[in-house]
């Protein structure tokens, strides 16, 4: 008779006592319902990966070191956000009046006014952003900030690493941050020395390494990409310093299509606190005052002055701001609602949401990718296809590459364009930013370009799709139960 080792014993008991602690630490965590659903299946029935999954990415640790230094660097840099305040909007026209109550969400979620007097562009041709960018580099007298997820290291994108450069070289401050893995390729090649060596200040946000895994989730991202020049200047939307040749490694979905606006006025200072505070998390160099040597933030008197609010959000103090505001905008609609993401696996608030838009009449449409690059979480989005078309809302596949535009547009009178997808990593891990813009001519402008998107694809027939077998229905069923993990 073979006597029982006492360390399978204790090897048990030390795993029971494990799963006991996180089962309780994720019913006493404040997550979303199905994500708590999902991490309690994984923990229960997958007990080694499940529990080693939880600790990888089971919770949005930022690291106690990262998060103080932010924390730090938003009370520092709260006063300089003061005189936007002084421009916030004040008289709403009828048409604007009833998004009032987004842009009270968006001052209480993330601290921003809706600000008044700002000249618009939509740039949507990757080539004509990168030239418009470049120029206004190349004009530049004392700051150019750029952030963007994806640096790509051939191309067109080069030239806007020599016009860093030649600012740098002319005596313009110049900063350029990059998320670890998004621009890990460009991190690693030589071009981030010969920027240092011309004096533009780099650095690396979010550092993909191994020794943070015990202190923080390495697979948090900062997802933005901005562009601020001389805090009057400014750009936001999908498209990172990338042209139309870029596709991801191993990627088969065609060119990426984006959508940016060129913002000129006061909101651009906005958009320059959003970079200041992301810098400070993770650069040596500081920046304490970043409008010291500033002129006072002008108005710009176009010909139909737009007012713009800065929506930034991501894990820490705004993690639920894209999805309310994306949530409140869908309720607003009256007629329309047209939404355009490259990855569509939203949480039951936003589908309840569109599906209540459709019931209540307004014509609703989704246009997403025919062809997309992450086969799981496009499975995930089709999973709730049916109850979307049940509803009436029109889903379009967009034909001619990767639509990598995030937009949506509501009954000609509000727009919102930006870095967030309709998914839950956008939601509740990525660092983000949307541009809500509270103007009819450029909304009217976006509905314009997102028809053009609508014209070059095909819509899901409601017949044709429920007759998928069983098997896809599964799989599909799987990946949307998944969902709350990717």
């Amino acid at each position: 008779m073979h006597v029982m080792t006492w360390w399978p014993l204790a090897s048990a008991i030390l795993h029971i006592l494990v799963q006991t602690v996180l089962v309780l630490r994720l019913l006493m965590r404040r997550q979303p319902l199905a994500n708590t659903h999902a991490w309690l299946l994984l923990v229960l029935f997958l007990p080694i990966a499940g529990v080693i999954l939880y600790l990888l990415i089971g919770e949005n640790r930022l690291g106690v070191h990262r998060l103080k230094r932010a924390n730090a660097s938003r009370a520092a840099l709260e006063h300089a956000g003061a005189s936007l305040w002084a421009l916030a909007e004040q008289h709403w026209t009828p048409e604007e009046d009833r998004f009032r109550h987004l842009a009270h969400l968006g001052a209480n979620l993330c601290h921003t006014p809706a600000i008044v007097g700002n000249d618009l562009e939509l740039l949507h041709d990757a080539e004509t952003t990168l030239a418009r960018l470049i120029a206004d580099i190349d004009a530049a007298q004392s700051t150019c900030h750029v952030l963007t997820f994806i640096f790509q290291p051939n191309g067109e994108p080069l030239k806007v690493v020599d016009a860093l450069i030649r600012a740098a070289q002319r005596g313009v401050t110049c900063r350029l941050a990059l998320d670890g893995a998004g621009s890990r390729s460009f991190l690693r090649s030589h071009h981030p020395r010969r920027l240092r060596h011309a004096g533009v200040h780099v650095v690396e946000l979010l550092p993909v390494r191994l020794a943070r895994l015990p202190f923080a989730r390495i697979d948090l991202r900062n997802h933005r990409k901005i562009c601020v020049i001389d805090h009057h200047i400014a750009y936001c939307g999908s498209q990172n310093i990338t042209d139309s040749t870029f596709k991801p490694p191993g990627s088969h979905a065609g060119p990426w299509i984006d959508a940016t606006v060129r913002m000129v006025g006061p909101a651009a200072r906005a958009l320059d606190l959003v970079f200041a505070a992301d810098w400070n998390a993770d650069a040596p160099d500081q920046i304490t005052e970043p409008f010291a040597n500033a002129p006072p933030p002008q108005v710009e008197h176009a010909t139909e002055p737009a007012t713009v609010q800065l929506l930034p959000s991501g894990p820490g103090q705004q993690p639920r701001a894209i999805q309310s505001a994306i949530v409140t905008t869908i309720y607003a609609a009256r007629e329309e609602l047209i939404m355009t993401t490259p990855y569509f696996a939203p949480d039951q608030t936003v589908l309840a949401a569109l599906i209540a838009a459709a019931d209540r009449g307004v014509d609703v449409t989704l246009v997403v990718p025919a062809k997309g690059d992450k086969r799981l979480v496009a499975a995930a989005g089709r999973a709730a296809y049916a109850d979307l078309l049940d509803a009436g809302v029109r889903i379009m596949l967009y034909k001619p590459g990767l639509l990598h535009a995030k937009t949506i547009t509501v009954d000609r009178d509000v727009a919102l364009i930006g870095s967030a997808n309709l998914d839950r990593r956008s939601f509740w891990i990525n660092f983000e930013v949307t541009t809500a813009i509270y103007d009819t001519d450029f909304a009217s402008q976006l509905r314009r370009l997102q028809r053009t998107y609508i014209h070059h694809a095909d819509p899901v027939d409601a017949k044709t799709w429920s007759a998928r077998t069983a098997w896809t229905r599964l799989k599909e069923n799987i990946a949307q139960l998944m969902s709350p993990l990717l």
